[in-house]
């Protein structure tokens, strides 16, 4: 990488498609990385800044050399004490420039082991992108919008609240009482309800025997295709292994409410595929009940009906009134993305949505890696978010703006589902059900 070349960050918050183009497209522009509302230009130094104006400026980089630039996973909350200093950030993702120093030393895995957590870039690239569609929202569907309607954040949070009452660690006794409460919920919606047993690592070694939880909705005509619909119940402070204190009403008491609420509002319409409405355990130290769940599909030989996947990790907290989304996803099912996208843009007009191709960390992670159609949804304040595996993370300090937060992503959520359900069979996308595996 020539020495003389340099870097500038620009905020393209409120670009159009067209003028994010542009600027890629710009002579003086060698290469460039989207990373939602931030958008790094690359080129020789002097150049690529008199390519942009100064209002769009928010950072540059006098001498770049890329070698030196390292794509850093964020997970749920942002590391003080990574190595190197942040360019720029999006999706779930930094983009740090490290010394030569750090760089001859392996680089620390903040997340619980994660083996992908750094990464080198590749030039060109959409980390993550800020929906920008071409021309208005389309119009709402009467079915849909009766489905988005019943979402009742009243009843949602009073859920979040019930659950974070117990200590929900994947090793204590707390986690069955919240599992049978989560059973009787499912229950009650008139679901078949199972608990599936997994193992999963011990505290103090060994193995352990955890629960999922599943709610089954039979579909009326397509009982043999599957929508799964999950978010993981179990919960930590910042020690792992701690079985008191432990309330995770964000993380993520937030999401698995949001699976039961879902539930209520799909039930009430009965729609023609099967959708399994799942609340995992494990999460926490590694995914386990969430892997555990595709493996039982993949001995079973039930991973084929699956058709698609949402899952919901941390959705109730917003730092102010502006309500950001994350919906997160591999790159071969973008299509997928643009469909939360264009279903927040019909039905919750308010939420501004961030859509990424370079997922981490959560219970969507074992989906992808089977090949299924698989979306996260999770608030774009994650990483502000001072309670995170904390012992106060509890219902009052997921804020005033809980409730419109968790609304929206349950709201983008409900339509999607309801046109993968099958409420009315006439909205789906074209080549939907000849693009799934």
């Amino acid at each position: 990488m020539p020495a003389e070349q340099s870097a500038v960050v620009i905020d393209i918050r409120d670009a159009d498609v067209w003028q994010v183009t542009a600027r890629k497209q710009d002579a003086r522009v060698r290469w460039w990385l989207e990373l939602g509302d931030q958008l790094v230009l690359v080129g020789d130094r002097g150049e690529v800044r008199k390519a942009v104006a100064d209002r769009e400026v928010l950072g540059e980089l006098v001498d770049l050399d890329r070698a030196h630039l390292r794509l850093h996973a964020i997970g749920c909350v942002r590391e003080a004490h990574a190595p190197g200093r942040v360019i720029a950030r999006g999706g779930r993702w930094e983009l740090r420039e490290l010394s030569i120093s750090e760089l001859a030393t392996p680089l620390p895995s903040l997340h619980d082991g994660h083996s992908d957590e750094w990464r080198e870039i590749e030039p060109d690239s959409v980390i993550a992108r800020r929906y920008r569609p071409d021309g208005g929202p389309a119009p709402a569907n009467p079915d849909i919008q009766a489905v988005v309607d019943s979402i009742d954040t009243v009843r949602w949070f009073a859920d979040l609240t019930t659950l974070a009452a117990w200590d929900r660690s994947s090793y204590g006794p707390e986690l069955a009482q919240s599992r049978a409460w989560i059973e009787t919920q499912f229950s009650g919606l008139g679901l078949a309800v199972s608990a599936p047993a997994f193992t999963m690592p011990g505290s103090a070694g060994g193995q352990i025997s955890v629960n999922n939880v599943i709610g089954t909705w039979t579909g009326s005509r397509f009982p043999d295709q599957w929508i799964v619909v999950g978010g993981h119940y179990d919960s930590r402070n910042s020690s792992l292994s701690s079985i008191v204190n432990t309330p995770g009403a964000e993380d993520n008491a937030s999401g698995c409410a949001g699976v039961i609420e879902l539930a209520r509002a799909l039930g009430a319409v009965e729609p023609e595929r099967s959708i399994l409405f799942m609340c995992y355990a494990g999460e926490e130290q590694g995914l386990y009940g969430s892997k555990a769940h595709v493996q039982a599909l993949q001995v079973s030989g039930d991973l084929a009906k699956v058709r698609a996947v949402i899952t919901m990790d941390m959705i109730g907290y917003s730092a102010d009134t502006h309500l950001d989304a994350l919906f997160e996803s591999s790159a071969t099912w973008s299509a997928y993305l643009d469909q939360f996208a264009a279903a927040a843009a019909t039905y919750v007009p308010d939420l501004h949505v961030t859509l990424s191709t370079n997922p981490f960390g959560s219970d969507h992670i074992p989906y992808l890696n089977a090949g299924k159609r698989t979306v996260l949804a999770i608030e774009y304040d994650y990483d502000s978010y001072p309670y995170y595996h904390r012992t106060t993370d509890t219902p009052d300090h997921v804020g005033p703006n809980a409730q419109s937060m968790g609304g929206a992503i349950l709201k983008t959520s409900a339509a999607v589902l309801a046109e993968l359900a099958g409420v009315n069979d006439s909205i789906f996308l074209d080549g939907f059900e000849d693009a799934t595996p």
